[in-house]
């Protein structure tokens, strides 16, 4: 058993800073040995801690979930009934305290036990629930005993199924998800993960377990548990209105005395005494001004510094006038990182229809990132700090500011959010609905009320916290899907109506303000026509272009076509699918590198649950590589090659196109569905689920760059569109000159045969483009099969800033490509010589005799494919005799010994030779 002073989830030390520990803080225990037992105690095991989940748990004996095959061997676990059990004392019995037991996340159904009486159920894990035990706890030396019973979700969702068609409600559509391979159904009767039962892009991992801390509270009247802070600001000042939350049992008025420190803001704490708290409704309301010389500004990654202010909120609450008792513990605290700046949406009718952009600090922000699902398909693993920073960290390294937490998911941890601050990254906020109707059933309805206001009210200070949608693709299917619905439709729709439009958007208001919006939003589901055209009816085509979000899924077109792409006001959604690097693979067998060709292609084709298999990923890379597709499993490393290199290339293709869109505020936004993984798979993702980075990853570093030069063909005008655009902030007007190069290289050499200049004047957040005709870059007699395009972009003083290439024709057509006989040296620490922590740094020189067309490089040796690692670049085009390439290990415990013959190389040059 862990035991704190109320600082939960913040450690204790800023306490001392201003008076020494007594015993009037609110006592926070949280319980953390633990033991798992099956309903017949056939089975026990000790849990060393929480979070824990019964798949976690079980790792060691049964094998890991996400390994192999075993997200169907082990299935049976979740058709089972587990309990864990904690033993604990409770010394402060008889000091004058109630006292909670507080489960902060039990993932879902559950009946909670306290020395054998039953204290109450959860059916949310989304939610968190106290239940008063002081009554029913033994004094100290006697051991208590806590028992969370968890019922198993695969029978619980059929069971509640089965018991709305008794009782005569309609069915809530799709029954079961649609995806190849092991899926499971009814995932809207539970208010679980969503893509727990399985999906297209992830497995079916039915999860049970404490996966949040569980705890005692001792405490005298309330405690604290959160604060909005709503920021707002007008000529002179910054406005902190704030609503700090209690939870408290009283069923009559108390009072508070609240103290705000906060000494980069404020001269002196602030003080609030002798407050009278409603009991009905226990909110202490009060705003905090700041002069606007004592604020630096937070700005969206790319575009300024991420300030972040700590301040403090202590509140003391106590039941009469008269003050606390000094042995009660009354005071209770939360340490929030504050970054002060304000966000808007903004929805102007234009001659197309309306506008769709985020205004930050006043400044229209074209918003580049991804989509973000749990970093483990098991919720007690997906707030792991090591993963989450590596995953955020990532994104804001590639030039991403926006990223959407996707409705299938979960409310992300403190970490989370913590780290978005941090790294300037912007929120999107799905609420944890997704694509399916959900039953309206009184206990159902309070039950996402309830979750609705405790993820608003913890949520709402972030900075980073962009905007809140209540549902991911519900109105676009049921809207698609009207005919096959039938006379269930229209009764669908108005359920939907009444849950996402009336109730659930009422519930938010929580962390709204009369007097000005702290943020956009709710908007009620994406994609959608927007906020300001969302009416009482659903819209006809929620995907119009004009209005709005879209999701662009269109996998039978030419991905590699600017034509496929849009004109839409914000893509909120859009990718093409890969497979994970082969050591990847190989790691998912559990068996390193010694596997065989054969059980790769077992685990890929186990692994493939898009509906429509391989065959988007096979036609994609037919339309441009000379990939021989009826062969795929005969040839995995180079199927893996290929369907990387369609990945970047057409991720590219579409984010260039819609940032060269943004003239007049058109398109402002393109989030690529998807950052991250939850398993080994052909999936959507840009890192696989270990951390290492595909392709696209690699490629976004550039075609996500604040200042970039893009180059798009016309087909129509037979010209190469050649855009420059300039995406920051600066305060006062700016313009820089730049220059761009476009040189003409044969397959056969590095010299360029011809160079076309130009110059551009650009100033903060501008673009220019300029048609240039294809056949202007052509040399001699030589057609387009034999050329390509490298265009160059300088500043005013010669320094480069940007490369990218063009390839006239696809790949697979072009001529006069040679094999470049390329040599790899790797350079790195001498290990006799080095001393920890190490600083595995390799060099790594690369030497050609031609040009070299996409330079893969992959990490093969056997034990380091496990550290974490990058290389500053892959996936190159080489048109000098000599590139040096870094590759960086995490790791620092070991001195890592690496040779050329553990970087496996890959060209597409060797493909059409």
């Amino acid at each position: 058993m862990l035991r704190i002073l109320y600082l939960y989830p913040y450690c204790v030390l800023l306490i001392a800073l201003h008076r020494p520990l007594d015993a009037k803080t609110v006592l926070v225990e949280e319980l953390t040995k633990w033991t798992l037992r099956n309903e017949t105690t056939s089975l026990r095991i000790d849990v060393a801690r929480v979070p824990s989940g019964v798949y976690t748990a079980l790792r060691d004996t049964y094998g890991d979930l996400l390994e192999t095959e075993n997200n169907v061997a082990l299935s049976w676990i979740a058709n089972q009934t587990w309990i864990y059990s904690n033993t604990f004392d409770s010394d402060e019995i008889g000091h004058d305290n109630l006292v909670n037991l507080t489960l902060h996340g039990v993932d879902t159904v559950s009946r909670v036990r306290l020395n054998g009486e039953l204290i109450g159920e959860t059916d949310n894990m989304f939610v968190r629930y106290s239940f008063a035990i002081g009554h029913l706890l033994l004094p100290s030396p006697s051991q208590n005993t806590l028992e969370i019973e968890l019922l198993s979700p695969l029978q619980e969702a059929r069971r509640r199924a089965q018991k709305l068609e008794e009782e005569g409600y309609a069915s809530a559509p799709p029954n079961c998800p649609v995806a190849q391979g092991y899926v499971e159904c009814h995932r809207n009767m539970l208010r679980k993960m969503q893509m727990s039962f399985g999906g297209e892009w992830n497995p079916a991992a039915l999860s049970s377990g404490i996966w949040k801390p569980v705890a005692i509270e001792y405490y005298k009247v309330a405690i604290l548990r959160d604060v909005d802070v709503a920021i707002n600001r007008n000529d002179t000042h910054w406005t902190m209105d704030c609503r700090a939350f209690l939870s408290s049992p009283a069923s009559e008025n108390f009072y508070a005395k609240l103290v705000v420190y906060a000494s980069e803001l404020l001269d002196e704490p602030l003080v609030l005494d002798h407050q009278e708290v409603n009991y009905a409704s226990a909110i202490l309301e009060f705003k905090i001004h700041i002069p606007q010389d004592r604020v630096t500004l937070w700005w969206p990654n790319g575009y300024g510094q991420q300030r972040l202010y700590p301040v403090l909120f202590s509140v003391k609450c106590f039941p009469s006038e008269e003050g606390p008792n000094l042995s009660s513990r009354t005071e209770s605290q939360k340490l929030l990182k504050i970054g002060f700046r304000t966000i808007e949406l903004v929805e102007n009718m234009d001659k197309s229809g309306r506008t769709f952009f985020f205004r930050v600090n006043g400044h229209p922000i074209f918003m580049k990132g991804a989509n973000y699902v749990p970093a483990n398909t098991l919720p007690e693993l997906s707030a792991e700090a090591d993963t989450v920073q590596h995953l955020l960290k990532s994104a804001h390294d590639v030039h991403m500011n926006m990223i959407r937490v996707w409705g299938g998911g979960l409310y992300e941890s403190e970490t989370f959010y913590n780290l978005a601050d941090y790294y300037g990254l912007l929120v999107w906020q799905d609420m944890a609905f997704s694509k399916a109707a959900y039953p309206l059933t009184d206990d159902f309805v309070a039950s996402v009320c309830l979750e609705t206001r405790q993820n608003a009210k913890r949520l709402s200070y972030h900075p980073s916290l962009a905007m809140i949608v209540t549902n991911n693709e519900i109105e676009l299917f049921l809207v698609k899907n009207r005919s096959e619905l039938g006379e269930n439709s229209a009764r669908l729709e108005k359920d939907y109506q009444a849950l996402f439009m009336g109730t659930l958007r009422h519930e938010l208001s929580i962390i709204s303000r009369d007097d000005f919006s702290p943020r956009p939003g709710p908007m009620i589901s994406t994609p959608s026509l927007g906020i300001a055209e969302s009416g009482k009816e659903l819209a006809i085509d929620p995907q119009h272009p004009n209005f709005g979000d879209i999701h662009f899924w269109e996998d039978d077109k030419d991905g590699f076509d600017s034509d496929t792409y849009p004109h839409a006001r914000f893509v909120s959604e859009f990718g093409y699918a890969s497979l994970p690097m082969l050591s990847s693979w190989q790691r998912a067998l559990g068996n390193g590198t010694d596997v065989s060709n054969e059980s790769v292609a077992a685990l890929i084709r186990s692994h493939q649950h898009d509906p429509k298999g391989f065959i988007p990923i096979l036609k994609l890379i037919a339309l441009q590589l000379p990939f021989m597709l009826h062969s795929w499993d005969e040839n995995i490393e180079e199927f893996i090659y290929f369907s990387q290199v369609a990945q970047a290339m057409t991720s590219k293709t579409a984010v260039d196109l819609f940032r060269t869109l943004r003239t007049d505020n058109h398109t402002m936004g393109a989030l690529i569905w998807q950052l991250n993984d939850v398993w080994v798979a052909p999936t959507w993702s840009c890192i696989d689920f270990y951390g290492n980075y595909k392709m696209v990853y690699y490629w976004a570093k550039d075609f996500l760059a604040p200042t970039r030069v893009i180059a798009l063909y016309d087909k129509s005008s037979d010209s190469l569109n050649v855009t420059l655009t300039r995406e920051d902030y600066v305060e006062h007007a700016d313009t820089r000159l730049y220059h761009v190069q476009i040189n003409t290289y044969l397959w056969t050499d590095f010299i360029a045969k011809k160079t076309i200049a130009r110059a551009f004047a650009l100033g903060s957040n501008e673009l220019e483009a300029r048609p240039i005709p294809l056949d202007t870059f052509l040399y001699e007699n030589h057609s387009k099969e034999e050329i390509f395009l490298e265009i160059v972009l300088e500043d005013n003083d010669g320094g480069t800033l940007a490369r990218n290439h063009f390839y006239p024709v696809p790949l697979k057509n072009v001529k006069g490509i040679k094999d470049p006989e390329l040599a790899l040296e790797v350079v790195g620490p001498d290990c006799g010589t080095a001393k920890p922590p190490y600083a595995n740094s390799f060099s790594l020189r690369i030497t050609v005799k031609s040009p070299a067309l996409l330079v893969y490089l992959e990490l093969s040796h056997p034990n380091y494919v496990k550290h974490r690692h990058q290389f500053s670049t892959n996936g190159f085009t080489q048109t000098e005799p000599r590139k040096t390439v870094h590759l960086e290990f995490e790791t620092s415990s070991e001195c890592l010994k690496l040779t050329s013959a553990h970087i496996k190389v890959q060209t597409m040059n060797q493909y059409l030779i």
